[in-house]
């Protein structure tokens, strides 16, 4: 999982978990907002019912025994759905619960206007009831001792509290897989402009590398040559021109290098001139010359580049030819053959080398990808020179073509 996901993720989870803190508040503000509204409605209608049932009561003057019977025909008569005791004993109840007064010593849900009232759990059912103590005076005293309970089943409010928990849950898990999916696309167009920096600063101090190698190579054996042998002047003076000209190039190849960043970018300018084919290859094959000599390998010239001209950028296509021709020094074998031509629509280079697979053709165009590690190990190849010639072909408007057969040989082309 790479840095991009792994962000994506962490912001996901967490959005997740605070979406989720969010959905129980939510929920649990809710659920208790309901009860209370049902608290302070049916609280209302019970208090209500009761005050007509005392005032209805109290109007009696029957002092008899039959006034139980009364008192619990007035009952039914103002309170619905409610149970009546006398004492410890039942008198009515209408509801569906049975209750004991003896352990009526529940703790109060919040306080007691318009009167008292206690979530309770009973049977299965959660409830919240109502109650209170009804007494009858006599000559100023209390006679007899009455409790009415009034229950309100409330079972679906916590059901359904139940339900948009789980929903809720479900909404936000695909909430969050499809912002994990959002963020990675969002980081992803974020940071690819930084990646892709990154990427062509990386390019540019691989190509520095590999560029600057070859007229450091260039120089360092006429250098040798002119303190290891004992030339005609010359002799010498060619060898001293040959330095002189690649530390030019090598000069020019620098500020190149320092601006390939550009080679990156959709819309690069380039320095573009009419160029003679004869004198390019003139100057690639005096730049490889030494390299052909450790191999005992020929550069030959091959199409009908004579007289021909191509508007390029010099040293970028300098650097192109360098590239391909150095990749065939390295696939051919000693004494071998390369070779460099040019028509109207290309200029090519080819060998009689090793070749490449045809799964491999794609992928050595890619930077630092090598086909034969450990040759190009120990060659100090890090594989940047395609992939360089194909940024060139692509600044000069053109395309890079390869044609290879393993064990054949390989022809890469600039096609324009």
């Amino acid at each position: 999982m790479n840095m991009i996901k792994k962000i994506a993720l962490t912001a996901s989870m967490l959005l997740f978990v605070l979406t989720q803190i969010f959905s129980f508040y939510v929920i649990f503000t809710g659920h208790k907002e309901k009860i209370e509204l049902l608290r302070e409605k049916e609280g209302r209608y019970f208090a209500a019912s009761v005050k007509r049932f005392s005032e209805d009561v109290n109007k009696l003057e029957e002092e008899t025994a039959r006034k139980e019977y009364v008192i619990t025909h007035s009952f039914r008569k103002y309170v619905l759905n409610a149970a009546l005791y006398k004492g410890t004993r039942e008198l009515y109840n209408s509801s569906l619960y049975e209750f004991d007064v003896e352990k009526t010593d529940w703790e109060v849900l919040e306080y007691e206007y318009p009167c008292t009232a206690v979530a309770k759990k009973i049977n299965g059912r959660y409830l919240l009831v109502f109650y209170m103590e009804y007494n009858q005076y006599r000559n100023g005293k209390v006679n007899d001792f009455y409790y009415i309970y009034y229950p309100l089943d409330i079972t679906s409010v916590y059901k359904n509290s139940m339900s948009k928990v789980a929903w809720e849950i479900f909404v936000s898990v695909l909430a969050s897989l499809f912002m994990a999916c959002l963020l990675t696309y969002l980081i992803k167009k974020i940071t690819r402009p930084l990646q892709a920096v990154n990427e062509a600063q990386r390019q540019l101090i691989g190509s520095m590398s590999h560029e600057l190698k070859t007229p450091l190579t260039a120089i360092k054996g006429y250098s040798e040559t002119l303190l290891e042998v004992n030339l005609s002047k010359e002799r010498q003076e060619k060898a001293l021109w040959y330095i002189r000209r690649e530390s030019a190039r090598l000069s020019r190849l620098s500020e190149k290098m320092m601006e390939l960043t550009r080679l990156y970018e959709p819309e690069c300018g380039i320095t573009l001139s009419e160029v003679s084919v004869e004198s390019l290859f003139e100057t690639v094959k005096t730049s490889v010359w030494h390299r052909l000599l450790e191999k005992r390998q020929s550069l030959v010239l091959e199409g009908a580049y004579q007289g021909m001209t191509k508007k390029i950028d010099v040293d970028l296509m300098t650097s192109f030819l360098i590239n391909l021709i150095n990749n065939s020094i390295l696939a051919s074998k000693e004494g071998g053959r390369i070779f460099m031509g040019a028509d109207e629509k290309s200029l090519w280079v080819r060998d009689e080398g090793c070749g490449i697979a045809p799964e491999e053709v794609e992928k050595v165009k890619k930077a630092f990808y090598r086909v034969d590690k450990s040759r190009s190990r120990k060659s100090g190849n890090m594989g940047l020179g395609l992939a360089l010639c194909e940024q060139i072909a692509a600044a000069h408007q053109g395309r890079m073509e390869i044609e290879s057969k393993v064990g054949v040989g390989t022809k890469i082309s600039f096609l324009k």
